[in-house]
Order: structure tokens, then sequence, then C-alpha cells
């Protein structure tokens, strides 16, 4: 790369290095590969994007690749000869031949995520973890804007940071994956949110140690005047607090003594760090089911003071919150049967959390298991759970997993469970769909998976239920 950081076209590069024509490698050429390229364009870069999908797969013509140069249907190792920078898209695994030429070759290798931080002079909320991330940044999203601040939700949400340079923003609320945090070198949150850390993604991390350090790299690059907020309910991320360089900030469900959040006489509690309380939001006026998103109504909150927002701000944004499609969704109440669509369930820590609510439960799960372990949840599937309809790729390991905890039935697809849940399902159950598993065997994305949830409902209600909504997965 070349040069310092400054002035880079009409962009300016708060952060990373000067990129005024350097050779710079795209790698991965979807939503956020596509945003990566438009940036790099307009700061001057010479830019290559390569893809293991050919052009039409793509949607792209050469004429719409920048600089028309671009190397699709394949990873090409070629596409490296004098680059300066390879920016890799979310997902592109490690052992991709690209990637792995790259480092062979001293090459840096940044995420797209790190691109677009470079390019952001804001304030900054960057929230992990296994489950809640999304509802957690939406949740912050509500709290910035009713606070009056020009706030902006991107990252792994779906709206790439990369497209937010070049505007002026007085917050950014980005949610982080594990797939961005594996190539960041330098970012930098002012405040760092780890939710929780459960087992998912083992398929594209090969083990439990690889995932769990690329969400600790959240805060690694944190400085004593950062903030890191975990969750004090957890006993390992408990433990981190006193090994992290920022300020550290616990929530819990529970009160205890040192600064951060908690509920006491049914409200969120903030405490700072001069012992003051703040009793600022009453859960009477929350909407959103289950302890898992009180969990995530704390973190928001917590994040949101640290941030610098008012206990009106937090109020308010909390309460006109009303959460997002496909996660305990209820989609229709049919004599008495409640039917909840929580297709957003992809790993089997969100498919426990989805349990815990005391309601008998049919229970429709299953499909891509990614390498996941799901004997962890056979004692949660036992207690919340009368019957499973099994659907999917897997269905056969988590039929393993929860032999003997409860009934199961291999169903096989969506419609087949559907029906038979309907069949057995009495008044005052609950038919959840919450698979724990990926969707793309059967599914081109989660939110298809729910959304074909919804109109199998629909179909028994005869077309009663929740409004379709438009949502991109």
């Amino acid at each position: 790369m070349k040069g310092e950081a400054g002035i880079a076209r009409t962009l300016l590069n708060a952060r990373g290095p000067c990129l005024e024509n350097a050779v710079v490698v795209v790698l991965g050429y979807g939503r956020s590969g596509k945003a990566a390229a438009a940036l790099l364009q307009r700061a001057g870069a010479k830019v290559r994007v390569t893809d293991q999908g050919c052009a039409a797969e793509l949607g792209v013509s050469g004429e719409g690749i920048p600089g028309g140069d671009g190397w699709l249907g394949g990873d090409c190792p070629e596409v490296l000869r004098g680059a300066d920078l390879v920016i890799a898209s979310p997902g592109v695994p490690p052992g991709n031949p690209v990637l792995d030429e790259a480092r062979a070759n001293g090459l840096p290798v940044r995420s797209e995520l790190e691109l677009g931080w470079w390019f952001l002079d804001a304030p900054m909320i960057a929230v992990t973890g296994t489950n809640g991330k999304t509802t957690t940044v939406e949740l912050l999203g509500a709290m910035g804007r009713a606070a009056g601040q020009r706030t902006a939700v991107a990252g792994n949400v779906g709206t790439p940071l990369s497209s937010l340079a070049g505007e002026e923003w007085d917050l950014v609320v980005a949610e982080v994956s594990s797939f961005q945090l594996a190539t960041c070198e330098e970012f930098r949150p002012d405040v760092a949110v780890l939710l929780n850390l459960g087992e998912d993604h083992f398929d594209w991390h090969g083990n439990s140690e690889h995932y769990t350090a690329s969400k600790r790299r959240l805060f690694a690059n944190q400085k004593p005047r950062d903030v890191a907020i975990l969750n004090g309910d957890d006993p390992v991320l408990a433990d981190w607090a006193a090994t992290l360089p920022a300020q550290t900030r616990l929530f819990r469900r529970h009160p205890f003594t040192g600064p951060g959040a908690f509920i006491r006489d049914g409200r969120i509690t903030l405490v700072g760090a001069d012992g003051a309380t703040d009793p600022v939001f009453a859960l009477s006026e929350w909407h959103l089911p289950g302890g898992h998103n009180l969990e995530n109504l704390l973190a928001a909150s917590l994040a949101a003071r640290v941030i610098g927002l008012s206990a009106d701000a937090i109020s308010d944004g909390a309460r006109e919150f009303r959460g997002l499609p496909h996660r305990m969704e209820t989609v229709a109440t049919l004599g008495g049967v409640e039917w909840v669509n929580d297709s957003k369930s992809t790993n089997p820590g969100s498919l426990a959390k989805a349990l815990e609510a005391e309601v008998p439960t049919i229970l429709i799960a299953g499909g891509v298991a990614k390498g996941c372990d799901f004997r962890s949840v056979r004692e949660s599937v036992g207690k919340g759970a009368r019957a499973v309809f099994l659907i999917g790729e897997d269905s056969s390991l988590l039929e393993e997993a929860f032999r003997g905890a409860t009934d199961l039935v291999r169903s096989g697809t969506l419609e087949k469970a559907v029906a038979q849940a309907a069949a057995l399902a009495q008044p005052g159950d609950r038919v959840l769909l919450s698979p724990g598993c990926a969707s793309f065997d059967q599914f081109d994305h989660y939110a298809h998976r729910g959304e074909t949830f919804r109109d199998l409902v629909r179909q028994l209600t005869g077309g009663s239920g929740r409004k379709e909504e438009t949502y991109e997965g």
C-alpha cells in the first residue's frame, strides 16, 4: 500500500492507509464485496474482483465490474499479481486458495468491515455474539434515532459498513460476525459488546478455539478510554473482563455490585462508574418475549448509556421497538394454538433460548448443523418440547442427539412438519419453528424458510396472520 493516511480523492480515510493508485483485490463479490469495490474505486484504488461464482450467477457483466477487471467463476491466485492489498468478504473461509496465496506472499488481508471502518469518522458501537446480534443493533439504532442522532445500523445486519463512507453520521452501530473479525487487524470500536458465546459455524472455523478467538478479536485493539461490554452471567466472559485492555462493563439479569446493567424491581437499571444508579426503563413497556431478549435489552441500554445517550432516548427507543421478522415472531393463533416463527435460530444456543418460555411447545427443528454438537441442548429440548418434528439434511444428527429426551418424528420437509404439528397441537400449545440449523439445504436463506413457514400457517388459518414483510437475510 502506498502512502500514509490522508485524503483519497473525495473521501476522508480517517484511519487507514491512502489507497490512491493501490492495486486492491476484492475477494468475494456478493453484497459486501460490491460495496467494498465501489468504495475502493471512489478512493482512487485500482480494483480487481475475484469470486467463485460466474458473472451470470452474480448478476454482473464485464462492464459492471470495477475497472472491468474481474476473475469470476473460480479462485485464481493469478489475480494477486502486483497487488498491494486484499479485501476479503465475509464468508470467504480459511483455506481459500487466493487467501492462502496472499498470506504466503505477505500481502495484507483485511475484512470489508475494516475497510469501511477506515473511512468512517463517527463514534461506533460494535456488537457480536453467537445469538442476538441483529436484535441488539437494531434496538440500539432505535435508541440513537430517539436521541435525534443521525444513526446508521450496518455490518452483518445487511448493510455493508463500506456503503456508509462519505456520509456524515453521529453514531454507527455495527453488527460484527466471527467471519468478519477473523480478518480484522486494526478494527477498534469505541464500545465493543459481546452478548454471548456458544457453538456456531464450526464448519467454517474448524473448531471452537478458532471461533472463540475470532470473537475475542473485537476487543484486541481497544484502548483504556474505550469500553468493552460483556455478559456477566456467562462465567467465561465474566473472566475475560479482567484481561481486556479497555474499561469493562458487565450486564446481568440480577443485581450485582459494580458498574454495568441489571434488572431490579422490574426495571432496567444502569450503574455508572461512580456507583450512581439509574432505573431507565420499565419492563412492563417491553414488547419482546424471552429471557434472551432481556439480555439484548440490557446490553443495548448499557452500550447506549456508555456512548452518551440519555435515559429518555434509551427508554423511548426500547418502548417503540417491536422486534424483527423471523425472531420469535407470532404468525397466528389458531384454535388456541400459537404459531411462532423463529427461523433466525441457526445454532443450538438459539434453539435452547427459544425453549425457555414455560409454554407447552411442539418444536420444528433441523437443517444444516454446521458441525455443531446438539447434545449440548438435549436437556433444554427434553424440558421445553413435548414433541419435535425434524426436517432437513441433518435431521438424523438431531434425532441421535435428542433420542429419549422427548417424542421425535422425522418429517423431512417443513410442509410435512407443519401439517403433522397441526394435527398434534391442542389449545394452549405453541408450535415453534426454531431450527437451530442453517437453512440452505432446502431454502435460499433463513428468511425464505421463515416466509415459507408463514405461508403454510396462513393456509391453516385461511389466510389470516401477520402481513407479509419484505426482508433480506
